[in-house]
């Protein structure tokens, strides 16, 4: 049952002291049920304990804010403090200064600040911490943005490899995919009703020789300067894998096992079988799909068939979704003998559009990144692919993007903040988990229900702005002077008022039936987006899915119903048309016959009028 649920962020402030593993005085199991005693003021100044705790979610790094399996988030403000980010960036980083801690209230630095002051910055510094976990967590960016309506999603997970040593196919070992695991996780990101098809194989590049030349026109290098244990900078080069131009020389291959998939995973092709009308007073047991009609057909035989509406009366017919398929397609490039530090670009293992997912492996142990981790840099594993594989498609199916980007329009590119890098998630260096929290699932639910109110509003603004040219364009009055009315309304505005308000028997030339359709038409939008906010409040995602079909559903009926009425009614108000016909061809013989009996009976008439009788 589809019922409001809470999503949750705890701001924790643990007594150190109490649950210091050392202290064997302390007896943890008669706090359970009794009286905690309060501290006294030296307990409080004692309250770091000596020693410092951090979290590790699942062996990832060390954090003191992570992203649980559920909904919810926890912020530990006596854990820590944590160092981590990338090296010789600041951008993102997280240090000892990123999160208040409470001992600074309690016992502030004498001559710097007085006990009211220190308790403004420490509250204004957990309000940015929380603001930081909403705006990248509870209300993230939509990374891509798709209309998504069929009822089957294929995700065929196609494994290139150049060589025959191993199958990261065959289960059982370190590198191998668990198909199972990955639909698990997939299916918790579409909403009921949408089946989800996982199919995998393995196929050599050496069969498909378009497909190796594209992975090796991908490959690129660059110059990376670092500083080693000397404290001197060393410029190397370092080979990666380009994944837009793999992708675009892919789609250029003449391979249908890249080619093929990549032309039907486009997303705009399943926005095409969506509707379908079935006329119950013009089926007779045939199938419905040759039945079909779209719905401005009603309005050219109403306005071109007057005496005939008035005797017949059309039976109510049914809307129904069509079954469609949208392919997700999964590129897996199983290398050998390539660069032990192959990586993508960005230093990541994997790459993704709106329409594929491009995951790079090969068997080298580990790669050093330039991330680091307290005093440990961390590693990327190219071999174990489950957690990257999971990655791309939370971002192309449910439209994650990772807990620490975020959209900068001013930067005109994603910044990164690494607060929140470490839980439970597939993305970044900081993750070590193949698995999606359950408030990421629920955004992407509710992602695709952004993507189609969306979609509606720009459908609306289209129809909106077509009714508005008609107008400016052929509404005029006689002699040219504006229409009367309000000062703070636009000509098209009155006019459409005026022809919205008052009927006439008269041809014309707005028709009222058109207006008065989209005002009602409106009005029931209005209503279904109040609706639909309050079921997103609720989080009621499932409710609010059916809702917003149904929007993106009566948008597009409302558009090609407009657009009929405006065509029909353009061809109308044309002051003129022109017919074309066949040039019917004479014998020249005929011309000239007739040429010269005119001139005969011309000379006869003036010969004849001409006489001294006459």
């Amino acid at each position: 049952m589809d019922r409001p649920k809470p999503t949750a962020i705890f701001v924790v402030n643990f007594d150190k002291v109490r649950i210091d593993p050392r202290n064997k005085e302390v007896d943890l199991d008669s706090l359970m049920g009794g009286r905690i005693p309060p501290l006294n003021e030296e307990d409080m100044k004692k309250q770091e304990g000596d020693y410092i705790y951090r979290y590790r979610y699942n062996g990832g790094g060390a954090s003191q804010v992570w992203l649980g399996s559920g909904r919810f988030v926890v912020i530990d403000l006596s854990a820590g403090p944590c160092t981590y980010g990338k090296i010789e960036t600041e951008e993102g980083s997280v240090n000892s200064r990123t999160l208040p801690r409470l001992q600074n209230v309690l016992f502030p630095r004498s001559g710097s600040v007085n006990e009211q002051s220190a308790h403004d910055i420490f509250v204004g510094r957990l309000g940015a911490v929380i603001a930081t976990t909403v705006e990248h967590v509870l209300a993230p960016d939509v990374r891509y943005e798709t209309v998504d309506m069929t009822t089957r999603l294929l995700v065929p997970i196609i494994i290139l490899q150049n060589h025959n040593r191993y199958n990261i196919m065959v289960k059982g070992h370190n590198y191998s995919i668990d198909v199972e695991a990955i639909e698990s996780e997939v299916k918790k990101m579409v909403h009921q009703g949408q089946e989800v098809v996982i199919v995998g194989g393995s196929h050599g590049l050496h069969r498909h020789e378009k497909l190796a030349i594209a992975v090796s026109k991908a490959m690129r290098g660059h110059s990376l300067q670092e500083t080693k244990k000397d404290g001197r900078f060393h410029v190397h080069t370092k080979t990666y894998l380009d994944g837009a131009i793999l992708k675009e020389e892919m789609e250029r291959s003449a391979d249908v096992l890249a080619a093929g998939l990549l032309d039907v995973s486009d997303p705009t092709l399943s926005s095409k079988f969506y509707l379908r009308q079935t006329w119950m007073d013009d089926t007779d047991g045939s199938d419905s799909i040759l039945k079909h009609k779209p719905i401005w057909t009603t309005y050219g035989s109403r306005r071109q068939k007057d005496k005939r509406r008035k005797s017949e009366k059309k039976k109510q017919g049914d809307l129904y979704r069509t079954y469609g398929t949208r392919v997700v397609p999964v590129f897996v490039l199983s290398l050998a003998d390539v660069d032990d530090h192959l990586m993508m670009e960005d230093e990541s293992l994997v790459w993704t559009s709106n329409d594929v997912v491009i995951v790079l492996q090969h068997q080298t142990d580990k790669i050093p990144l330039s991330y680091v981790s307290e005093l440990e840099r961390r590693h990327a594993i190219p071999s174990q692919v489950q957690r990257h594989i999971l990655a791309g498609l939370a971002s192309v199916v449910g439209g994650l993007s990772a807990p620490y980007e975020k959209a900068s329009h001013v930067h005109e590119r994603p910044v990164v903040n690494w607060l929140l890098a470490a839980g439970c998630h597939p993305f970044g260096p900081f993750s070590n988990t193949s698995q999606i929290s359950q408030l990421l699932c629920d955004i992407a639910l509710r992602n695709s229900v952004y993507a189609r109110v969306d979609s509606a509003l720009h459908r609306i603004r289209d129809t909106s702005e077509a009714v508005q040219v008609f107008a400016a364009e052929h509404l005029k009055t006689p002699l040219g002077e504006p229409v009367k009315g309000k000062k703070n309304k636009s000509s098209t505005e009155l006019w459409l008022e005026k022809f919205y308000k008052k009927k006439t028997n008269l041809p014309e030339p707005f028709p009222h039936e058109l207006v008065e359709r989209l005002e009602k038409y409106l009005d029931s939008l209005e209503e279904q987006l109040v609706e639909l906010s309050s079921l997103l409040y609720d989080h009621r995602l499932q409710d609010a899915n059916l809702n917003s079909s149904e929007i993106l559903q009566s948008s597009m009926f409302t558009q090609q119903y407009v657009d009929h009425v405006l065509t029909s009614e353009r061809e109308k108000m044309k002051c003129c048309s022109i017919e074309y016909k066949l040039p019917t061809h004479y014998s020249q013989n005929y011309i000239y016959a007739g040429i010269l009996l005119a001139g005969f009976f011309v000379y006869f008439a003036v010969i004849f009028f001409a006489s001294p009788a006459r």
